[in-house]
């Protein structure tokens, strides 16, 4: 058998197992189209790579891929690629944790070793994006969900100056919602605290600030256009300045117990708001505040603290911290 075919084999096969917990011997080889023997050789094979990979005797026996301390060669399916291309990109702008300048360096290494096709469309959304001077992030946030393919589209038509068709939904009241067809020349795409946008000119209505996430369909014209400067000259302000800050109704201001210098190099970009000062005992210490439209959000932040705190000003995140103690100290320890 050709040594390519048995390489694209073994790429198959950790595709597999990557996908799903366990496989049975009899699954892996009928989707492999090999026999057992082969198939305990492919996965020979990936255990030379590094890779850990059980395997158990019996009716109801198989393979597994499990966690080691080594670092393998990972296979992305090109929406899987994309979708992490956006997320490093994202923490890049938000500079979640101190990570803004290794997110970067990381999805610079993804590019180097990605197939062509899928290159093209991971730097396409590197070149598009537009990132601020100042972090973003909301702790404990999650993005909303964005279709791969739309993403794609767009981080290709904003590098390239392509007329896009999009299709969008629109909220009209609390209850109803519709799909309008948009003809846009987009700009650049903006992560903003948990999700994208995509400033763009329409047509007929000129410049417009976009959720990618109600975007269901992006479709290339085709039609080339003279790019234009945003509004302002910055995309990210013009996303801030069309949107507003975001409401923040409960606030706190937490006491750190240890200096503000090994406060902010800990915290990095993933917060901001600090100020030195002194406890009772005189040991240097430091205040922190913190905002944000839930207290369960506030309270998720403080996981990051890896020194003891203190509740200074808000009796409903302290009331929150005391109710899910026992929720946390019971997981820690079920027994």
């Amino acid at each position: 058998m050709p040594e390519q075919t048995t390489i694209e084999r073994a790429l198959r096969l950790l595709e597999l197992l990557q996908a799903r917990r366990s496989w049975s011997g009899g699954e892996l080889a009928d989707r492999l189209g090999v026999d057992g023997r082969t198939l305990r050789r492919d996965v020979e094979r990936l255990r030379g790579l590094g890779y850990h990979i059980e395997a158990r005797r019996g009716p109801d026996g198989g393979y597994r891929l499990s966690t080691g301390s080594d670092l393998p060669p990972l296979v992305f399916t090109p929406d899987e690629a994309l979708a992490v291309a956006a997320a490093l990109a994202s923490s890049a702008a938000n500079g979640a944790a101190g990570g803004g300048e290794v997110a970067l360096t990381a999805l610079a290494k993804m590019e180097q070793v990605m197939p062509p096709a899928v290159r093209r469309r991971v730097r396409a959304l590197r070149s598009s994006v537009a990132l601020g001077d100042t972090p973003n992030a909301v702790a404990g946030a999650y993005p909303a969900p964005m279709n791969a393919d739309v993403l794609a589209v767009l981080a290709l038509a904003c590098r390239d100056a392509e007329r896009v068709q999009l299709r969008v939904m629109s909220t009209e009241g609390a209850d109803t919602a519709r799909e309008s067809s948009r003809h846009v020349e987009p700009a650049a795409l903006v992560p903003r605290q948990t999700r994208w946008f995509l400033v763009c000119r329409e047509l007929d209505r000129g410049w417009r600030v976009l959720r990618v996430d109600r975007i269901t369909r992006a479709s290339a014209t085709g039609v080339r256009f003279k790019p234009q400067e945003v509004p302002g000259g910055d995309p990210v302000a013009f996303v801030t300045s069309q949107l507003g800050a975001p409401p923040r109704k409960h606030t706190a201001t937490i006491l750190v117990h240890a200096p503000i210098e090994q406060v902010q190099a800990y915290m990095g970009g993933f917060a901001t708001d600090f100020a030195p000062t002194t406890t009772a005992t005189g040991q240097a210490a430091t205040y922190w505040r913190i905002a944000d439209v839930r207290l369960e959000v506030l309270a998720s932040g403080l996981l990051w603290v890896r020194w003891p705190f203190e509740v200074i000003d808000s009796p409903g995140l302290a009331a929150l911290l005391r109710d899910r103690a026992a929720a946390f100290a019971f997981a820690a320890d079920p027994r």
